[in-house]
């Protein structure tokens, strides 16, 4: 029998910060960068096409959610959404900030190496924040 699990490659260097109602969301231990990614709960979906309409549906508030929050709480630039799946085939959405000076503007942060990453209590506030936000 087949159980949900999330790729080890996208929990590494990430924190588990809610079970939304169709995705698990973390959040990338990159303090320049505040970078999340959603990944849906549905055993065998690499594409967005492997959800349901109405999952697929679900999948893009819960993006909206994220990057309400973002806007509120890091006050971006720009923010980035993608779901490019080259290294991970597990369908997993990224929701990030960007920053007109940040280290990779106004290419892609894929493949770059945050300068400073989260403390422990910080990944808790966010966290915690986040919850607030969603409540």
């Amino acid at each position: 029998m087949n159980h949900f699990t999330v790729d080890p490659e996208l929990e590494k260097n990430a924190y588990l910060i809610a079970d939304l109602e169709l995705s698990k969301l973390y959040v990338k231990n990159d303090k320049e960068n505040p970078w999340f990614v959603l990944v849906p709960r549905k055993i065998m979906a690499s594409e967005l096409m492997d959800l349901s309409h109405e999952e697929q549906c679900m999948l893009m508030e819960e993006v909206t959610i994220v990057s309400e929050f973002l806007k509120q709480y890091y006050r971006p630039f720009k923010i980035n959404i993608g779901a490019l799946g080259n290294i991970v085939r597990q369908l997993h959405i990224h929701v990030l900030a960007r920053y007109e000076n940040d280290r990779a503007w106004p290419q892609a942060l894929w493949g770059t190496t945050p300068a400073e990453t989260f403390e422990q209590f910080e990944l808790e506030n966010i966290k915690s924040n986040f919850q607030e936000f969603i409540e």
